[in-house]
């Protein structure tokens, strides 16, 4: 009887270790991707430079990085290629957003603005000639099935005021400083929108030079193509 017992918790108890290595690959997938998305994590992986791209891909006639995988968007179809049409226009006839750039990452466009463009120095109040051309792209980005994540960087030099701690607390407040003015205005759903502030931990250029700091401190819109699986 003993030895029958034995046997028979052995058998349950191979058929137990059977079951639960049974992944289902594909809902371990979504699972993935979305939890990544949620945490703003580069499911590819890019190093320290997350979901940017170094500044001289970034600028015309810059030498970038040879190992760099982004690169200023281009041809071909689908729904970035023509947000990233309509983008451009935008980007040409607005004044404060002349020197907007705009890229695609693998499945991403990244709309990027020069932190001064649209705030004043230690401020997080969106400036109203800024807040005109932004409303302006994301505009055209309501009417079509996307996600916007609004992210904040700055340079290495600390800041410490009565309002804001640290450069992760600026960047921060200013990313959802830009999102609270987009639902409010365009009316798009908080679900699709979020703030990520990066402090001075993801910089594109030195910031041991002026112009290096100047490129670091940004607000870049990073829009993504809603997920339309169950």
């Amino acid at each position: 009887i003993s030895y029958a017992d034995f046997i028979t918790l052995l058998f349950a108890f191979f058929v137990v270790m059977f079951a639960v290595s049974q992944v289902d690959s594909k809902k371990m997938g979504r699972f993935t991707e979305s939890f990544t998305k949620a945490m703003g994590i580069d499911p590819i992986g890019t190093g320290h430079q997350g979901s940017l791209i170094s500044s001289g891909d970034a600028e015309v006639g810059g030498k970038g990085d040879p190992n760099d995988t982004e690169e200023r968007i281009g041809g071909g179809p689908g729904e970035l290629q023509s947000l990233k049409d309509a983008l451009e226009k935008y980007s040409k006839e607005s004044e404060a957003l002349k020197n907007l750039q705009i890229i695609k990452r693998r499945n991403e466009l990244v709309m990027r603005i020069p932190v001064g463009v649209v705030f004043d120095s230690g401020d997080d109040n969106v400036k109203p000639s800024a807040l005109a051309a932004i409303l302006a792209i994301t505009a055209e980005l309501r009417k079509r099935p996307v996600e916007i994540r609004v992210e904040g960087h700055s340079d290495n030099r600390p800041i410490h005021t009565g309002r804001f701690r640290s450069n992760w607390d600026l960047s921060a407040c200013r990313a959802a400083a830009v999102v609270m003015e987009i639902a409010k205005v365009t009316g798009m759903g908080p679900e699709r929108l979020s703030a990520a502030g990066y402090g001075e931990f993801h910089p594109i250029a030195s910031n041991g030079t002026a112009e290096g700091r100047a490129q670091n401190r940004r607000v870049d819109l990073v829009v993504r193509v809603m997920d339309s699986r169950p």
